[in-house]
């Protein structure tokens, strides 16, 4: 059986943009797995400030709402912040997951503490309070902002260069034993796989994807279309 998920753009990305995230999840996708990433109509063009990660939220529920439980098995919210996952779940009755909460788990498991490379300063923080707000601030090694802007970050020569470098930075200076990314969708070149030497490199949106995959093709998928972390809620 195909399982389906839909997947929100955080952004209204451009078109550019969008086809760039529709194949990362393609590639990585399973062959039973059909993988749709719709655009935010209304949302911000980049995610800069914790008033964005609002104003994204807000507009992630909205389109959310569309989501048919007869044709997606699940939703995937393409965006390191998790923004709305509970109150889609809630609204949908459709499995949601978020990037960061479903990935930070599996860490701990293959490394003793990590260290977060994301785009700008402020994202670093905002990463770093949900890292803390689920229960692995404890581990969390160092952060690392890149300093560059969304459209320098699409740029692979520039990304490539200053992310080899706070990758270095990070598990050489610091120390940090796993990397997790500021990024759903980035692509991960030999240089950067060389520059963290050896370094398990956690990218979220990839990392859920697979999650969700195993769980649902290995039946331990809630019989009823119940949103697994509203659920988690309830019960505490």
């Amino acid at each position: 059986m195909t399982f389906s998920v839909k997947i929100l753009s955080p952004l209204q990305a451009t078109a550019d943009d969008l086809a760039r995230r529709q194949q990362r999840y393609e590639q990585h996708a399973g062959p039973q797995t059909r993988v749709q990433v719709d655009n935010l109509e209304g949302g911000p063009a980049a995610l800069n400030s914790g008033g964005d990660v609002l104003a994204s939220a807000a507009a992630i529920y909205r389109h959310a709402l569309d989501t048919s439980p007869h044709e997606w098995q699940a939703i995937l919210i393409d965006c390191v912040f998790d923004p709305a996952v509970d109150e889609i779940a809630e609204a949908t009755g459709i499995a949601t997951f978020g990037s960061t909460r479903t990935t930070l788990p599996l860490i701990p498991l293959v490394a003793p503490d990590f260290a977060i490379i994301a785009r700008s300063r402020r994202q670093c923080e905002l990463l770093a309070e949900l890292v803390e707000s689920e229960g692995y601030g404890h581990i969390l090694n160092s952060v690392h902002a890149l300093d560059i802007s969304y459209e320098e970050a699409k740029q692979p020569a520039t990304l490539n260069r200053v992310m080899s470098e706070r990758l270095r930075t990070a598990t050489g200076d610091h120390g940090a034993r796993a990397i997790m990314f500021g990024s759903t969708t980035m692509a991960l070149y030999d240089e950067l796989r060389a520059a963290a030497g050896g370094v398990p490199l956690f990218m979220p949106g990839m990392v859920a994807l697979r999650v969700m995959e195993n769980l649902w093709h290995d039946g331990l998928w809630p019989a009823a279309q119940i949103g697994p972390f509203t659920q988690r809620k309830q019960v505490a």
